[in-house]
């Protein structure tokens, strides 16, 4: 991506998260971007132009961040811990895009299904992780595409905690504490009483 692209996008997530979709406008994604109003029109005819290719390019940088991460791995528990852990820093570096991906979740327009559509893709990425690990037998045989949904919740969570208290927290230590959740979740037996 171009500086002046890099510059639009990384505008338009803070002009998006702090005005919602509806609030937003064009002029002031230029106005935060420093670029001149024909540069953004150059590349983006519409805010919801705009708005698709923030969401498309965030969700494609975390799957690159995953991809790079866990490059070379093979045993399926260590892909799902860093995996986590990626994730995790990503939501925390990159807090104004998940307020954006969150509050458009739920709508009925275009856009509304286009994000979905990209967290589906993410979900499946996920799930495809957690059927190796239970493939491999390092994971129990749960289903693995609930699974990745309760990975996404916790990504939203973490989102969510970030947006609400602004507090820095160590996005290793969270996942490490996810992980152990995670196994403990996965590994309970029901205990007959005595």
């Amino acid at each position: 991506m171009n500086k002046t692209k890099r510059a639009i996008f990384e505008s338009a997530i803070k002009v998006f998260s702090n005005s919602g979709y509806t609030g937003a406008t064009m002029d002031e994604v230029v106005s935060r971007a420093g670029v001149a109003k024909g540069s953004l029109y150059y590349h983006f005819k519409s805010k919801e132009e705009l708005f698709v290719f923030i969401i498309k390019e965030g969700v494609n940088l975390i799957h690159e961040e995953v991809n790079k991460a866990t490059k070379g791995m093979d045993n399926p528990y260590e892909i799902i811990k860093e995996s986590v852990k990626v994730m995790l820093k990503y939501v925390y570096e990159n807090k104004d895009l998940f307020k954006v991906i969150i509050s458009q979740l739920w709508g009925t327009e275009d856009r509304n299904d286009m994000l979905r559509d990209e967290i589906k893709t993410l979900i499946d990425k996920s799930t495809a992780k957690f059927k190796d690990g239970i493939s491999a037998g390092f994971i129990e045989n749960e289903d693995p595409e609930l699974l990745s949904y309760s990975l996404l919740g916790v990504l939203v969570s973490a989102a969510l905690y970030e947006i609400i208290n602004e507090e820095e927290y160590d996005h290793d230590e969270v996942a490490e504490k996810f992980m152990k959740y995670f196994e403990y979740g996965i590994n309970t037996r029901e205990i007959k009483n005595e």
